[in-house]
């Protein structure tokens, strides 16, 4: 290869958890040929993990969103990220929305990591917002609401749901919050002593519960307007409340790759199938590989077991520059990641299910779950991955 021989395209569409595990693993062994564009229409990393607690506390939340912009800076010509768009993929270009210097609105890819992720309800997650200001600006308002609001109804007993609900009982005590959740079990992906002292700790924090029933939303949604109204559940039940904010479930964002490959969705949830080799079912493109919450694993969807298929997709990608030939089976088999989790309830409470010593445990033990605390639920390490320290002037730009 001469300095003039155009580097071949390993293009990344999401630029979340995936993209970042791929691209630090791209950096120690991709071959010079190659380079990773990763295509994120976000400014910024979201680093959502802290977004209940960002919802309730004020003053931190530049803090929550790091620039990818030096992502790349230690290893130059290893990649770049776009900020921008992806609206179409073709066979062998990704089309965009905007143009981009040196690549105008198509972008040639030799190989597809397609992590999209899903859409979550606002403000556990915040896909429409594009830029830094934007995102912050909203997480003010979602803190003036529950500020303003007196009795505050919580739609979804996951892990946003229940961090939420803790964290608006500790710092606003004389506000009444109740929490619907459509199952009698909290995490039930996880083990059972997990529901259960997640079922203590809201007690503590007096919390009112409701399992086993959904709320009926009215057509058009609930309208912050901060009246007093009555909410039906399904069950005949009503909850009186003047700020209603949804926790609910995820709907994948695979409607790009479904154009293109519409044998690699599964028809009953819109995830992602692929091979345990992490590349799509279809045969016609074994260089598009998926992974993340678009993907239809078997791994609880969380962050750790998307970083783990990102670097699986990675090796994989580098073995078959190195050797076209192999097959999928002769690729690295991507194997689920045991459940593992931690919830932050308040400043000073906590479980999780950990992994620790080849042993699985699950436990409230605050002495132990402690030295992973921090205000920010450990903020600093998206900063590091993107190669950008955490200081006051970084998170102020």
């Amino acid at each position: 290869m001469t300095a003039d021989t155009p580097k071949k395209n390993i293009v990344i569409i999401g630029g979340s958890c995936v993209a970042i595990a791929a691209a630090l693993e791209a950096k120690k062994t991709l071959p010079s040929t190659h380079r990773v564009i990763i295509i994120e229409k976000h400014s910024h990393f979201h680093y959502m993990f802290a977004f209940p607690r960002a919802c309730v506390i004020e003053g931190w939340e530049n803090e929550l969103f790091a620039p990818y912009t030096k992502l790349f800076d230690s290893h130059p010509g290893k990649g770049q990220v776009i900020q921008a768009l992806a609206t179409n993929i073709t066979k062998t270009h990704v089309e965009i929305d905007r143009p981009i210097e040196g690549f105008g609105t198509s972008i040639e890819y030799e190989y597809l990591i397609y992590a999209t992720g899903a859409r979550h309800p606002e403000p556990g997650n915040l896909n429409d917002h594009d830029t830094k200001t934007g995102a912050v600006q909203k997480l003010k308002e979602v803190q003036a609401k529950i500020q303003k609001a007196t009795k505050i109804l919580l739609i979804g007993g996951g892990a946003v749901g229940l961090e939420l609900a803790t964290e608006i009982r500790e710092h606003f005590p004389e506000k009444e919050v109740t929490l619907v959740h459509s199952r009698d079990r909290y995490m039930p992906s996880y083990k059972m002593r997990m529901h259960n002292k997640t079922v203590e700790i809201l007690a503590e924090f007096g919390v009112r519960e409701i399992r086993g029933d959904r709320v009926v939303i009215p057509e058009g949604g609930f309208k912050d307007d901060f009246k007093m109204i009555k909410v039906a559940t399904r069950d005949g039940k009503e909850i009186e409340s003047d700020l209603q904010i949804l926790c609910t479930g995820m709907t994948p964002q695979s409607d790009l790759l479904s154009k293109l490959s519409p044998q690699s969705i599964n028809p009953k949830n819109r995830l992602v199938l692929t091979k345990p080799s992490l590349q799509i079912v279809d045969d016609t493109f074994p260089n598009i590989f998926s992974a993340g919450d678009v993907a239809d694993l078997e791994d609880v969807k969380t962050g750790g077991a998307a970083w783990r298929q990102g670097i699986v997709c990675m090796n994989n990608i580098i073995k078959l520059i190195d050797s076209p030939q192999t097959t999928s089976t002769g690729l690295t088999q991507h194997s689920p990641m045991p459940p593992q989790i931690m919830l932050y309830f308040g400043l000073a409470q906590g479980v999780a299910q950990l992994k620790i010593f080849f042993i699985m445990i699950c436990t409230a033990w605050n002495f132990l779950l402690r030295r992973f605390f921090s205000y920010n639920i450990g903020a600093a390490r998206a900063w590091a991955w993107l190669g950008t320290p955490m200081t006051k002037e970084t998170t102020d730009k």
